[in-house]
């Protein structure tokens, strides 16, 4: 008995890194793709929660940093990971805003939370302070 579940144990094992690496790769390119979209012209209509664009352009060197430390192979802890999948889908959050120009957050607070999620991940590595990226 002991063989079979340690070869299931070793199954969950694998398929909960599996996921882990999917959903990295999905929140890295989400993360990209909010920092692509401010360059854009803004569209009306549609599903999507308009993204809060001064925020975005402002934090765009860390949300992009962000992007990178998701696919390297280090682990993230569990409240990064957290963190992350809260900034990524969480509709009202601080990545997002009520229509194209009101944000319910001030400025800044997307910064302070992509520093802090880089902060968890890598206490020892200083993150970098974020340079003029795009349009504000």
């Amino acid at each position: 008995m002991g063989g079979v579940s340690g070869r299931i144990g070793e199954l969950i094992a694998r398929l909960a890194r599996a996921h882990e690496r999917r959903a990295r790769e999905s929140f890295a390119i989400g993360l990209e793709r909010v920092v692509e979209e401010v360059d854009r012209p803004w569209r009306r209509g549609g599903a999507a929660v308009p993204i809060d664009r001064p925020a975005v352009a402002e934090a765009a060197p860390l949300l992009l940093q962000l992007a990178v430390r998701l696919r390297a192979p280090e682990a993230i802890p569990v409240e990064a990971m957290r963190r992350v999948r809260s900034l990524v889908s969480d509709g009202p959050g601080p990545l997002y805003a009520l229509s194209a120009h009101r944000s319910e957050y001030p400025p800044g607070t997307l910064t302070v939370e992509a520093r802090e999620i880089l902060r968890i991940c890598d206490e020892r590595v200083p993150v970098a302070e974020p340079r003029e990226f795009a349009r504000s």
